[in-house]
């Protein structure tokens, strides 16, 4: 008759069969994981360029809505995780034009010489781009619609918009007529909007690899947002999976 004791021991697994089980546990992770990864990888960027999206689509319906011109500025700076500056952040705000009467603003008023001051007011929160994710910085191929011109990145009464030190922005304004222009920076410094040509009035998102990402070294997996200057139509144009 078998005692309890050496049922026990009978139900019990071998030294080599924790081992196979072990072993085949790690199989299927080594055969996986490079496909797991991947897919994480993908759906992140792809959240990342949804949000960006859905930002600029808002920007737009808020011009229209409001009748007011609403402008996305796209603050960038490097991370100590990162080094290599791109953009990271976006934050929209409110263009008032008038100007200082008596120490306040006074939206519409005009100057002794007819001229305009503009007054910007940040609207909701500022939207960070996820950890790993960049908005390129490269103004002749991968982010076309911007110019090489950077603004700094400054408060009236000190600061940043962006929270960081030394970070500058580019920006598209967007229209109530549904257009959008672009900020560039005439010789004497002076602001100036311009309607983008629309094959590069694109910017692209894509992993950060700590590194400059230029066409020849871009990755397989990449989010390209379009942007109509004229309709202020949103357009986006995806690889693939990889």
């Amino acid at each position: 008759m078998q005692t309890h004791f050496q049922k026990g021991l009978r139900s019990a697994f071998t030294l080599i069969e924790t081992l196979v089980v072990v072993s085949i546990i790690v199989l299927i992770l080594t055969l996986t994981a490079p496909s797991l990864f991947s897919t994480m990888k993908s759906t992140k960027l792809s959240s990342a360029g949804d949000s960006v999206l859905g930002y600029l689509s808002e920007a737009q319906q808020m011009a229209v809505t409001n009748n007011i011109p609403i402008e996305v500025r796209f603050f960038k700076y490097s991370t100590p995780l990162s080094p290599t500056p791109a953009f990271r952040s976006l934050q929209m705000f409110k263009i008032r034009t008038g100007n200082e009467v008596g120490g306040t603003f006074v939206e519409g008023q005009s100057s002794g010489g007819g001229a305009f001051q503009e007054k910007e007011e940040a609207v909701g929160q500022l939207l960070k781009v996820p950890e790993g994710i960049i908005i390129v910085h490269d103004s002749t191929d991968l982010t076309p619609i911007f110019g090489a011109n950077d603004f700094p990145d400054q408060k009236t009464g000190g600061g940043s918009y962006s929270g960081q030190q030394n970070a500058t922005y580019n920006a598209l304004r967007f229209f109530p007529d549904s257009s959008c222009r672009v900020l560039t920076a005439t010789a004497d410094a002076g602001l100036v909007l311009t309607y983008p040509a629309l094959p590069q009035s694109c910017l692209t998102l894509a992993a950060d690899n700590g590194q400059q990402i230029t066409v020849d070294n871009l990755p397989k997996n990449f989010y390209t947002i379009q942007v109509d200057p004229y309709t202020g139509k949103l357009r986006t144009y995806r690889p693939g999976q990889y």
